[in-house]
């Protein structure tokens, strides 16, 4: 705590009624985690930024990702092709990603510089480590309640083991375990007063190990509630598979788990080209059909529809509508992952097969299972593609269609 009763910046006028704004850091080196990026990781379908961000998108008018010096555009491709996108989209003061500093203190305030450019003013901001993916809504609204009321809140844990105060290899104090808690995020604040804590400290050269501290050192004491036990920090890998409730969790994921099949056969004709996954195969010969035709891709969307009892492809995109027209299959299954996102479906692994007597699919495997993957935003290894072709027989055989079976797993 600040030994200081003077304050350099006078607390904000209370009780606060204006948005809220989040910035999630992410510009860690993620050293301790193996040098990989801990934040892009995969848990449970999506990447452990994508669980941290999500809690945020509902409740908060604008948000700002920090990344690390020189990845900015690399994120900024990641989440324009993330399921999420949709939803980042449509935020009242829109998203951006802002490259990070040497230290997380440095991010932070580099990352509320870009807040304001948003137009976050006389707002709340809550500050949010990207490695915490299993934070909840209600604690993120418990916050923002508090923060209004107080100008400044932090979710608090209490310690599951004794603490000591040591100096050498020596025990000097021996502190109640009541009177000493654990910080977890987000920390929230007055958007104008920590800023202007931050821009102090960095000008004066005062460190702090979190935002709720600089805020004590410049402002005034910190309001706390009780956090959430769950709500725990990835820092080693072996973080990333204790996941809170393990084997809760691991029932529940079971419980919810669901598949679904595709089909879909088009006739070949010439003068089209003949796409599969959006992939352009080398052939005389493409699919005919009222979009691009992608028998691939319908197969595809139409399976992820039906594992999650959401129609099929003819009821989200019927033929006969202009609209849909000559349409990009790529786009349509875009558009069909961001509604299993919206429904907290996500896709655990896609097996597919296409059949066709030539030309040759062989060749065209990993660029295949490349697009599917990018597409729908899930690691390439849990994309199978087949080629197969029919022997002679009926009209797949004689090349005169192609046909495709997509099978697909999803999850809560």
């Amino acid at each position: 705590m600040s030994t200081s009763l003077s304050k350099p910046i006078p607390a904000p006028s209370l009780p606060l009624d204006g948005r809220a704004f989040a910035l999630i850091t992410a510009a860690g080196s993620s050293t301790r985690f193996g040098g990989q990026k801990k934040e892009l990781e995969q848990l449970e379908g999506r990447t452990v930024l994508e669980h941290a961000i999500e809690p945020f998108i509902e409740t908060c008018s604008g948000i700002v990702v920090t990344c690390p010096p020189g990845l900015r555009a690399e994120f900024e491709a990641f989440f324009a092709r993330s399921a999420m996108s949709p939803s980042i989209v449509r935020l009242e003061r829109g998203f951006a990603i802002v490259e990070g500093g040497s230290t997380r203190q440095d991010s932070v305030r580099l990352g509320l510089r870009a807040l304001k450019e948003l137009g976050c003013n006389r707002d709340i901001v809550l500050i949010h480590d990207g490695a915490r993916p299993w934070i909840s809504s209600n604690l993120v609204r418990s916050i923002i309640e508090q923060t209004r009321m107080h100008g400044a809140c932090l979710p608090l844990a209490p310690l599951a083991e004794t603490p000591k105060i040591v100096e050498g290899q020596l025990v000097r104090t021996h502190p109640s375990r009541s009177h000493v808690m654990t910080a977890q995020t987000p920390q929230a604040f007055s958007f104008p007063e920590i800023l202007a804590a931050h821009e102090l400290a960095a000008g004066e050269g005062y460190v702090a190990t979190d935002d709720a501290m600089i805020w004590d050192h410049y402002v005034g004491p910190v309001f706390w509630i009780e956090g959430e036990r769950r709500n725990r920090k990835i820092t080693y890998r072996e973080d990333l598979s204790a996941s809170p409730d393990k084997p809760q969790a691991q029932v529940a994921a079971a419980l919810a788990a669901r598949s679904g099949i595709g089909y879909d056969i088009h006739p070949l004709i010439a003068d089209r080209p003949l796409l599969l996954a959006g992939v352009q195969i080398e052939s005389d010969r493409g699919e005919a059909g009222y979009s691009d035709g992608d028998v691939l891709w319908h197969a595809l969307i139409d399976a992820l529809l039906g594992a999650a009892a959401l129609g099929d492809i003819g009821m989200h995109f019927p033929p006969g509508k202009p609209e849909w027209k000559n349409a990009d299959s790529t786009e349509l299954a875009r558009t069909v992952a961001a509604m299993l996102h919206e429904h907290e479906w996500h896709i655990v692994n896609i097996d597919c097969t296409v059949i066709i007597e030539k030309p040759r699919l062989g060749p065209y495997r990993e660029q295949i299972c490349s697009a599917i993957a990018r597409t729908l935003n899930i690691p390439q290894g849990s994309v199978s593609f087949k080629a197969k072709t029919k022997e002679g027989f009926d009209a797949v055989g004689r090349g005169e269609a192609i046909e495709a079976y997509a099978i697909v797993l999803i999850t809560k």
